[in-house]
């Protein structure tokens, strides 16, 4: 407790300097941990699995696909694990959001609803707070979680109570499902997440034991491996297994391409369609890192900054107790007990703050951050922090203070440091982080703009989409009643919108290698969206326009291999079809468009065009300019009529559009947060510096001043320096800086030129930042008296 106090006086004496310690290692520590720990969390995920290192998503391709493959797989990749040795536990089901459930007169959207089997509970670890997971095996019961029984039943006991289920994928009216428990919630670093697992006996039943039999990926399939089982030689055997079942020759693609890829890259790494879960984008992991150590190196050569001024002021103190007997080894381990409480303190304030202000991060920066205290990677982050601060600390005590100087030289204080090399450098190093992290600020936010002002091919202003998944009644009678409206423009069918995974066909049939991506829609939804049609062959009195419009990239490849459509047409005849399939009737080309977003190039691509009810899933109706909200209640009013008690699932489209580039756009929002965060740091930085230089010349100002200096010439004496050094700092900086910019904007197919105004602009910042600082600590010293400087002489 003695010791205590005496730091605390000690730590009182300059408020200052002080101030600038606390508040410099707060904010420096907040922003490191919070980016840090969102990293460690991104990749920790599904590592709390038992043996999670040898479970893998197994994932089947027809041999033509050229496009990133589906996380669903073929129904016989579960029923071929029984005959592949190697395989501890096999487990297959369905995950699917958008579900429509009634619980009593109650009729809601529901999403995470799992179809699951008893070896899923085992390889994930379900955990049941209520009832016994067994009963999953039985017809048409349900699980519900933690969060779903608060959420509609409260305090009431759900199990024996009845959910009816709807709508589920494309399964409908399942009928009544009875609770038979309640379910721990799912681990929030989970590549999955489920409110509501269902028994995939009953009403469900006939459909799994069909899939072995179909060319259909609806179900997720998972292996686990024994140990040392190489995944590359299990793929040969599902391959070999599926060339000789009885599927192989069965309608669809003969070939097929086997992976299993490892659960535990999943978040991360993986690009396929119909993820589990929204992924992280894996460009953004190794940035957020190099940011967060980016911020910490910031911190940390500001608190050396401040712990020079605050050492050297006290080099008196230490001088006597050298005098009195005190090692060298001694004062650095008071130095260093010092240290150590005042970042003890600041990592407690940090941590605190992200607590309290957790909620706010989150909806900011639209991620789940959390910190997992039992994780050991928050105590590495949280131990790498305080030695990074007692290294140095001790580093510059033993290394620049007490083994380069004489006793003698520190009690006469003729120790000076303001023009130390060192102490340059930790400037020049500091102005350059902070002006790496602006360059990147004005890239990205340059880069994101020019992604999301890029011309489409298409409109998707004032367009609302509608997801339709009663498709019992005939659509066109609801889309003839909206266009009756007066806010309504156009109304369309799609069973995909734009971004969403699209279907492929082989091009072997037109002569070509490869696939093209499709969608089925109707004509009519070519003209809410504004799609232009280069050429057009659809008869002019056509009541249904049946055919298909391909994109202008793919009609060039086919002018190219055919020269004619008329000769396409002739090839075609020539292609034997499988059974139910006939010719394909081209009737259009669509100029070029981009269907899913501006990290790929434009590629074939072609439209299925009917006017059949399952085009309505996702109708697409363009509004006027007006107000939104009566054409929204227009909309819901007419819905009411036509789906009386469905409640009305709808996005608009440009928003939906935008969430494609939600990765650039987080990186954006914590480039500029992180960049002020290291502004800011760099400016108590700045100041403990100028104020230190300022107090280690203070006769030689008070003399320049006797002999006639003014303020204006004093100011720039000690500002000339500063101006040299941050001038020098930017030639290391801009050529790193412009190597980590080109690798980024690599990863774009689409991506706007690196401007040479960012660099000038950045140093441009830094330096007015850094000069309005330095100018405020250094006209608080060239405005004294120089008789307070020269009192004692």
């Amino acid at each position: 407790m003695p010791q205590l106090r005496i730091l605390l006086r000690r730590l009182g004496r300059d408020r200052l300097l002080t101030l600038f310690t606390f508040c410099g290692l707060v904010a420096g520590i907040s922003a490191f941990l919070l980016l840090f720990i969102h990293v460690m969390n991104e990749r920790q995920f599904d590592r709390h699995f038992q043996n999670y290192e040898n479970i893998y998503r197994v994932l089947s391709s027809p041999a033509h696909i050229d496009q990133a493959p589906w996380a669903r797989s073929l129904g016989i990749v579960h029923l071929a694990a029984d005959n592949i040795p190697g395989i501890e536990l096999a487990t297959q089901f369905t995950h699917c959001d958008g579900g429509r459930i009634r619980i009593g007169e109650r009729s809601m959207e529901q999403d995470h609803i799992m179809s699951v089997d008893e070896a899923f509970i085992q390889m994930f670890g379900v955990e049941s707070k209520m009832g016994d997971l067994r009963d999953l095996e039985k017809p048409n019961t349900v699980f519900i979680s933690e969060d779903f029984a608060m959420k509609y039943f409260g305090d009431e006991d759900p199990v024996g109570q009845q959910i009816h289920i709807d709508a589920l994928q494309y399964v409908r009216d399942l009928g009544p499902y009875e609770i038979r428990g309640i379910l721990r919630n799912t681990n929030p670093r989970t590549h999955f997440r489920y409110e509501l697992l269902i028994s995939q006996k009953g009403k469900l039943q006939e459909r799994y034991e069909s899939l072995p039999d179909r060319k259909i990926a609806w179900t997720y399939n998972y292996y686990r491996l024994s140990e040392g089982m190489d995944p590359a030689m299990v793929a040969g055997q599902l391959k070999a297994f599926y060339d000789k079942s009885s599927l192989k020759p069965a309608r669809g693609p003969q070939e097929y391409v086997f992976r299993l890829f490892p659960m535990e890259d999943i978040h991360l790494m993986s690009d396929c369609r119909f993820e589990l879960r929204e992924r992280t984008s894996t460009l953004n992991i190794p940035l957020f890192m190099l940011i967060s150590i980016v911020i910490l190196l910031v911190t940390l050569l500001n608190f050396t900054n401040l712990s020079v001024a605050k050492i050297l002021k006290r080099s008196r103190e230490f001088g006597l107790k050298k005098t009195l007997g005190s090692g060298n080894s001694r004062l650095v381990w008071q130095v260093l007990g010092e240290v150590f409480m005042v970042c003890s303190v600041s990592i407690i304030i940090s941590l605190t703050l992200i607590e309290l202000f957790r909620p706010l991060l989150n909806r900011m920066f639209a991620i789940e951050f959390d910190i997992y205290y039992h994780d050991p990677m928050v105590h590495i982050s949280l131990l790498l922090v305080l030695v990074s601060c007692l290294a140095l600390s001790a580093l510059f005590v033993t290394g620049f203070l007490l083994s380069r100087n004489s006793t003698i030289d520190i009690l006469s204080e003729k120790v000076n440091f303001s023009g130390s090399v060192i102490m340059r450098i930790l400037l020049m190093l500091q102005v350059a982080v902070v002006m790496m992290l602006i360059s990147g600020t004005l890239l990205v936010n340059k880069q994101v703009h020019f992604m999301l002002d890029k011309p489409l091919g298409f409109n998707e202003e004032q367009v609302v989409v509608l997801h339709i998944k009663d498709l019992s009644k005939d659509p066109m009678v609801f889309i003839r009643a909206l266009e009756a409206q007066n806010p309504v423009t156009s109304a369309g069918m799609t069973l995909q919108h734009f971004g969403y995974p699209a279907q492929a066909i082989s091009l072997e049939n037109f002569g070509l290698k490869g696939t093209a991506e499709f969608v089925f829609a109707n004509y009519s939804y070519l003209q809410t969206m504004g799609i232009q049609l280069l050429h057009n062959w659809i008869p002019p009195n056509a009541d249904t326009v049946r055919g298909m419009v391909v994109n202008e990239h793919l009609y060039k490849r086919l002018k190219e291999r055919h020269g004619s459509m008329e000769a396409l047409q002739t090839f075609q005849s020539t292609q034997p079809l499988e059974e139910g399939q006939q010719p394909i009737n081209f009737v259009g080309v669509a100029a070029d468009f981009n269907y899913s977003s501006a990290h790929e190039t434009i590629g074939d691509f072609a439209f299925w065009l009917d006017e059949s009810a399952n085009r309505a899933r996702f109708t697409h109706i363009r509004l006027k300019p007006g107000n939104l909200h009566d054409a929204m209640e227009t909309i819901k009013n007419i819905w009411g009529e036509h789906y009386t008690g469905q409640e009305l699932s709808y996005f608009f489209l440009d928003e939906k559009i935008a969430g494609q580039y939600a990765s650039e756009i987080l990186l954006r929002k914590v480039l500029l947060a992180f960049s002020i965060a290291g502004i800011i740091i760099c400016l108590l930085g700045m100041s403990a510096m100028a104020l230190f230089i300022a107090r280690q010349r203070t006769r030689e100002i008070g003399i320049r001043k006797v002999n006639g200096a003014g303020i204006t010439w004093i100011l720039v004496l000690l500002s000339k320096d500063f101006i040299k050094w941050i001038l020098l700092a930017f030639v290391p900086a801009i050529p790193l800086i412009y190597y980590a910019m080109s690798r980024w904007l690599e990863n774009f197919a689409y991506r706007t030129a690196l401007s040479w105004w960012i660099f000038p602009l950045a140093g441009m910042i830094v330096l007015g930042i850094t000069m309005f600082t330095v100018s405020l600590q250094s006209y608080r010293s060239a405005s004294r008296n120089p008789v307070e400087a020269l009192r004692y002489e």
